[in-house]
């Protein structure tokens, strides 16, 4: 056989495999719409004879939860030069949840701020502040229209993100000991942000312009005591999670305390270590404690509800749990930090005494 008959015998049998190849990887377009959760067991609370409440809908801990099938290209490069590295939940520490199903997590042992398309799909994360500077230990984070503001306690700052995870800009520095979480006020357009180290929480402008100050250190009314979560709710009001005095405390939109309940214990309606803290559309507040290692449910006022979870690893157990988010559809996300999940729970119906 000739050299150029070897080079098109060649060129042909590559030729065949790639129309193999097309042919396979043609049949793998994207899966699209929304991530279905289907848990592998039914888990209500309460357990019968009790009308369910709360309902467990899965979870999520790595980039291949979102079960995103490969288009043929991308199914060609993983075929020929192997498949890239995944996006895996190390110590998540914060949730949120924006209008477009997206959820934004920060992992204080990843050093990074992980983003879960739930709509389509799609992963990214991001940590990087130019001039070779990176996040080192983002704990809270608030979405705000197009921008993500990830406080970061080790930087002792604000840093501000655009919705692609592009650094844009950072502040507080000068003011902040150890900040540990944010939540944004829709009607001033301010930025709360608890500093556990100086037992307040500051208020900023969006653009980094700081305002005024809430508190201080003690265990009267308005006062705290090492406070982490922060959170808005659809009365515009300011729920504290004030972590060392056991109790969550709510302020007005102004910065006036309202009211506070809680306290150190171990009977329902009691704290070990609040730390997560949200509200759904009826108002009801759900507090994660990561002693009880369980989610708590309160009515506006403050009084006891229900509570699900316990320690353990299985599907609606949690180790050390941390922040909670409900979103618009009233899907509450709870921050499984040591077991490196996010766990999704679904509100049934109103909860009521």
């Amino acid at each position: 056989m000739t050299m150029k008959e070897k080079i098109v015998r060649h060129f042909a049998t590559w030729s065949a495999s790639g129309l193999m190849l097309l042919s396979f990887y043609s049949g793998c377009g994207d899966r699209r719409g929304e991530v279905s959760f289907e848990p592998d067991m039914a888990l209500a609370w309460p357990e019968p004879p009790e009308t369910p409440r709360i309902k467990y809908m899965g979870e999520i801990s790595t980039e291949a939860d979102l079960e995103k099938e490969s288009s043929w290209t991308e199914g060609l490069g993983e075929l020929f030069f192997g498949k890239k590295e995944i996006g895996v939940l190390v110590c998540p520490y914060a949730i949120a949840a924006d209008r477009h199903n997206r959820l934004y997590v920060t992992d204080t042992a990843g050093s990074v701020v992980h983003i879960f398309d739930l709509a389509n799909r799609t992963y990214r994360q991001f940590a990087d502040l130019g001039k070779g500077e990176k996040l080192l230990k983002p704990v809270g984070l608030a979405i705000v229209d197009r921008w993500i503001f990830v406080v970061d306690s080790a930087l002792r700052k604000i840093c501000v993100f655009d919705r692609n995870g592009k650094f844009i800009t950072s502040f507080g520095d000068e003011r902040l000991k150890r900040p540990s979480g944010i939540a944004f006020h829709p009607d001033d357009k301010t930025l709360y942000v608890s500093d556990a180290a100086r037992h307040v929480i500051d208020v900023f402008s969006m653009n980094g312009t700081f305002i005024r100050q809430i508190g201080s250190r003690g265990v009267s009314a308005g006062l705290f005591n090492f406070p982490t979560h922060l959170w808005v709710g659809q009365n515009r009001c300011l729920y504290v999670s004030d972590t060392l005095n056991y109790r969550i405390q709510i302020f007005t939109p102004d910065g006036r305390f309202l009211r506070a309940f809680g306290g150190q214990g171990d009977r329902p309606g009691n704290f070990a270590h609040p730390c997560g803290v949200a509200t759904d559309a009826s108002g009801n507040i759900y507090v994660t404690d990561r002693q009880f290692e369980n989610v708590q449910i309160f009515d506006p006022q403050g009084q006891i509800l229900m509570a699900f979870g316990q320690e353990g690893t299985q599907p609606g157990q949690f180790w050390l749990p941390a922040g909670i988010c409900v979103d618009n559809r009233n899907r509450i996300y709870v921050v499984d930090s040591f077991n490196k999940r996010i766990q999704v729970f679904e509100l049934l119906e109103r909860i009521e005494k």
